[in-house]
């Protein structure tokens, strides 16, 4: 489903968290990996951002994978397999990575890197859900999602926030999308996810039963899954979804 169709009918707007509400701070990864001895360029982080999001499609065989001290926390798996691939690719040695990744994952719990809220973010979701729609978190985290949430102004924002280090369930697995569902008594089919990952965001909400679109501001995907709808942030989403729920009054 794509074009006006997407956003008829959307009771319930499903959305991921990191680079879909809360954005990746390069420029602290940077600066993280500066302080540790290795120069790495913001902008080059995000090329190889992208780059780990597509072997993230290929499974976790295809990222890199090494034995850090807290790999074993809730989340913190996947997490390193993107950090590792991403400062890998960045030409930061092997044999650094483990301590590298000790050192983000101990700013990560200080506060999320993933922290930047686009400003449009808010207004157009106090619009959308005065209007009848609920809102949803369902991301692959580490269980601080809420405390993060409060400390940033948004946690009011939602209906609902499926956690993965929380509730026991990762995406692409569709049990965290049902879940969302049912605690905002929506069901697939009136509900719309959005998510910056084809690997988790896009393939989970699809085996749910869901419309699903991707936000990819950087172009990580461009030129690739082109049957894909994109939208280019929440708020033109939401935007979307409340004019398709006025041409319908």
């Amino acid at each position: 489903m794509s074009g006006p169709a997407l956003f008829e009918g959307v009771e319930l707007l499903s959305l991921d968290a990191g680079n879909t509400v809360i954005f990746l701070d390069h420029a602290r990864l940077a600066e993280i990996a500066r302080v540790a001895g290795y120069h790495v360029d913001a902008a080059e982080l995000v090329v190889h951002e992208g780059e780990a999001k597509r072997l993230l499609s290929k499974g976790p065989a295809a990222m890199t994978d090494v034995d850090w001290a807290h790999r074993s926390a809730p989340g913190a798996l996947g997490w390193g397999h993107v950090m590792a691939t991403m400062f890998g690719r960045a030409g930061v040695p092997a044999g650094a990575l483990p301590e590298l990744l000790e050192r983000l994952w101990q700013s990560h719990l200080e506060l999320n890197l993933y922290s930047k809220v686009p400003a449009d973010f808010r207004p157009a979701i106090d619009r959308l859900r005065a209007s009848g729609v609920r809102t949803a978190i369902v991301s692959n985290s580490e269980g601080m999602l809420e405390p993060l949430f409060r400390r940033l102004g948004i946690l009011d924002c939602f209906d609902a926030l499926l956690d993965s280090g929380l509730v026991g369930v990762e995406k692409p697995d569709p049990r965290i999308f049902q879940m969302a569902c049912e605690r905002t008594r929506a069901t697939p089919q009136q509900t719309l996810h959005l998510g910056d990952t084809m690997a988790t965001d896009i393939d989970g909400a699809r085996r749910a039963g869901m419309r699903a679109a991707l936000i990819d501001p950087f172009g990580h995907y461009e030129g690739s899954y082109l049957d894909v709808p994109r939208v280019a942030s929440v708020a033109e989403a939401a935007e979307a979804i409340l004019a398709a729920r006025e041409d319908h009054l």
